[in-house]
């Protein structure tokens, strides 16, 4: 009882804490995780994880006490089963007995009737010996030659007479002994009928007990369930939160660890956090959770729709053209059908970029031959279509940044305001975005993607628990 209790109480205290949350850490469905601070975040996903823990304690107690009942229901069958297997044997018993009252009844029958035959045989004897006793003696004289005949006769008759009273009354005993025996057996049936009764209604009784305990099982389970699918909610939330959709240029959906796990077998030679490389490619992205969102809208040769018709201008500058046309030709793409990104006015003249980690031709072919040497494959077959090669490709240029002189130099002259690691990151993230003009965007472009690569690394340690 008193555990049934402290089950309840604690149903009823993680309950009344689901209800008590507060509002800035409450474990809900989110449809749109951009609508969130990477810290509002963090506190769903922190309080899933305390639902979480509540709801596997009273799941745990209810397994046990689903347990408990699952064994009493199994004591209570093998019961059943023992009891049905001593009907079983009385049955038997009873069919036996039967049996021999019958072989006594038949018994008795045959007696009965050697009782009869013996009785009308005696009568026809008493009946001839009596006229015997009628004749004088003169009578008996003249009837037998001789009278000592007429008293062989008469003994004959006496001695059979005996016989006769003793085969009677053997016949009498062994009907009497054979009657007893019935009776016997009777009694011996009727005993076991009653005990046969008194199985069948114990048998009614327990499964009667096997079916309050089924009723509390089918309950028990019930609730396991409602908390298994409790918890199962929660975890698709803290799933939902760690495992963030990309979209990559093509429109197709890569989920957080999938661009993970492109990148990881290869971290060591890189040099370079995933965690950090997965923020410059996601914030690259730039336009609705999708890395290179802004690609895939125009072609290389077609007029910049930013330029005049009189300046020729295209959306990828002659300067770069060339540098597409070689890696079309070694991946077998069409450069007229393949889609880059459409010039940005704010951040520059031209577009062109290409895939999802955006990579201008020349850049990618300035970085491709170490990519392709960490990959195992060759230069001319590495794609900037391609996740993991543009993956590993972004990591061999942001490596390059992050370890190049200038970024060096930063990180030892603001040493004192920040971690090194930190700063070599900004510089190298900014570089990455804007080139020789990295200054004007350390913070507004560098500092967010460090603190998105932190970020990251929480999510990257939440899936490799």
């Amino acid at each position: 009882m008193l555990k049934r209790a402290s089950i309840f109480i604690l149903a009823f205290l993680i309950f009344f804490s689901f209800l008590n949350l507060s509002e800035a850490a409450e474990c809900k469905e989110i449809e749109n995780l951009d609508a969130y601070t990477d810290q509002e975040l963090k506190e769903i996903f922190d309080a899933c994880s305390l639902e979480i823990e509540q709801g596997k304690q009273i799941l745990n107690e209810k397994k046990k006490e689903t347990a408990s009942i699952s064994r009493d229901i199994a004591i209570l069958q093998a019961q059943i089963n023992k009891t049905k297997a001593q009907i079983r044997a009385r049955n038997i018993q009873i069919y036996r007995l039967k049996n021999s009252i019958a072989t006594q009844a038949e018994k008795i029958k045959q007696l009965e009737e050697e009782i009869t035959k013996a009785k009308k045989t005696l009568a026809d004897l008493l009946q001839t010996k009596a006229r015997f006793d009628d004749y004088s003696l003169i009578e008996v004289f003249f009837m037998r030659p001789k009278i000592s005949d007429f008293f062989d006769d008469l003994n004959n008759y006496s001695a059979i007479e005996l016989n006769l009273n003793k085969n009677l009354d053997e016949f009498v005993k062994l009907k009497n002994e054979a009657e007893e025996q019935k009776s016997e057996l009777a009694e011996r049936t009727a005993r076991e009928q009653e005990l046969k009764a008194q199985k069948e209604q114990e048998v009614v009784l327990v499964n009667s007990k096997k079916l309050e305990r089924s009723i509390l099982l089918s309950k028990a389970k019930k609730e396991q369930e409602k908390y298994e699918k409790l918890i199962a909610e929660k975890e698709a939330i803290k799933a939902k939160i760690r495992n963030r959709i990309f979209k990559v240029a093509s429109g197709e959906k890569i989920s957080f660890g999938d661009a993970l796990s492109l990148i990881e077998p290869f971290e060591k030679a890189l040099r370079i956090d995933a965690a950090f490389l997965l923020a410059v490619l996601f914030q690259e992205s730039g336009y609705k959770g999708k890395i290179g969102g802004n690609i895939g809208q125009c072609k290389y040769n077609q007029p910049n729709p930013h330029g005049t018709a009189k300046n020729g201008y295209q959306v990828m500058s002659k300067s770069q053209q060339s540098a597409f046309l070689k890696i079309m030709k070694g991946i077998g793409k069409d450069p007229a059908q393949t889609p880059v990104s459409c010039p940005i006015p704010s951040d520059g003249a031209y577009g062109g970029a290409m895939g999802p980690a955006q990579f201008m031709p020349t850049t990618w072919l300035a970085v491709r031959n170490a990519a392709a040497k960490i990959l195992g494959k060759s230069p001319e077959s590495l794609s900037p279509f391609s996740n993991q090669d543009a993956f590993i490709a972004s990591g061999v240029y942001l490596r390059d940044l992050y370890y190049s002189k200038g970024c060096r130099d930063y990180a030892n002259k603001y040493a004192h305001i920040a971690p090194r690691k930190t700063l070599q990151e900004r510089c190298a993230a900014s570089k990455y975005y804007a080139g020789g003009a990295w200054w004007k965007y350390r913070f507004k472009y560098g500092e967010s993607v460090v603190r998105r690569a932190n970020k990251f690394r929480a999510d990257i340690a939440t899936l490799r628990e």
